[in-house]
């Protein structure tokens, strides 16, 4: 062997022992979730009951709010965990009121943004709890959430775009994500708009939207309506979109499940959490895998579901303590 083919041969051997070493460190890290803040009790002040914590949210204060949908009301905390006040959320048909509640969006400025999905319309309050505007909207949406500059995000199939972002006054701004094709043993339902999205998706609030795919563990990445990256994962906590015949006669009708992630980013990790379908009233049971610069760096189960990240990392968390709901908020630990 010449000494220069010998040299290079070394090299690559290096590399690869390198590489193993890095894989077997790998095998070995792990994190911790090291809890610092805990709201919700079980008996006692009545602002601290929920019924349940469907959804958590932060303003640009990092002022903790909580969805407890159950009550048809937002709990708003401060950083520590001080109660600041409750937002009832009103009920009925008229343009200040929500006839079915399916999300919730607070922008940087405290107001927040509730999605009536029976009436098509967005309905704004400022955070104190004052009617601001509300605006319909023509097609059938399924999630919102803040976009950036104060904009909205709507999740839903029209002309051929899943995402379409409004302005809080009603205007529509643009759209993009094209909708995902539908595998052959579900192609008699790929005429179905619920087909060809997922139920939720995630935003950063910076103009990044994270769409999951129903039917294959894959995540992409729009950055100002345009793509910009993909995740390709595995998780045994992955479902695939489920499409079941149920009932009997007139009263047959199709059911729909829908696999559910999180997606959260700080910095340059992207936190990825898989929720498994429980009964009602169960804890919820994750996966969270942790991505750096879209390489996984880390994999563990996790209870509860994640909903925010705050500017240092720390994780707020939906969870059940001794049979009632709480949120936690955690910081990472890697170890």
């Amino acid at each position: 062997m010449k000494k220069t083919d010998y040299l290079k041969f070394s090299f690559v051997l290096l590399g690869s022992i390198l590489v193993f070493l890095g894989m077997i460190s790998f095998e070995k890290q792990t994190i911790t979730l090291q809890e610092d803040l805990s709201i919700g009790v079980e008996y006692g002040d009545q602002n601290l009951m929920f019924g349940s914590v469907s959804d958590i949210q932060l303003d640009s204060e990092e002022n903790i709010y909580i969805m407890d949908w159950e009550n048809s009301r937002i709990q708003l905390f401060n950083p520590q965990g001080e109660f600041l006040r409750s937002i009832p959320i009103k009920k009925g048909q008229g343009p200040q009121e929500i006839s079915m509640l399916l999300g919730f969006a607070v922008h940087p400025d405290g107001m927040i943004s509730f999605f009536d999905r029976a009436g098509r319309k967005i309905v704004n309050y400022d955070n104190q709890g004052h009617f601001c505007n509300s605006f319909k909207i023509n097609f059938q949406a399924t999630d919102m959430k803040h976009y950036q500059d104060g904009n909205l995000a709507l999740l839903g199939l029209n002309n051929n775009q899943g995402i379409h972002i409004f302005s809080r006054e009603g205007e529509r701004l643009s759209s993009f994500a094209k909708p995902f094709p539908v595998p052959s043993k579900l192609s008699q339902y790929k005429d179905m708009p619920q087909s060809r999205l997922p139920m939720k998706f995630d935003s950063s609030g910076d103009g990044k939207v994270f769409l999951l795919n129903p039917h294959k563990y894959e995540i992409l990445i729009y950055k100002n309506g345009q793509l910009s990256g993909k995740i390709k994962g595995k998780s045994d906590f992955f479902r695939p979109m489920m499409i079941l015949p149920t009932g009997e006669g007139e009263k047959k009708y199709l059911s729909i499940i829908f696999p559910r992630a999180s997606v959260l980013e700080h910095e340059s990790q992207t936190f990825i959490t898989l929720r498994e379908l429980t009964g009602i009233g169960e804890e919820v049971k994750s996966q969270m895998q942790i991505y750096e610069n879209q390489k996984l760096l880390h994999n563990s189960d996790v209870k509860g579901f994640p909903y925010a990240v705050d500017s240092e990392g720390r994780l707020y968390f939906s969870a059940v303590e001794k049979e009632f709901p709480v949120m936690k908020r955690y910081k990472i630990l890697f170890q």
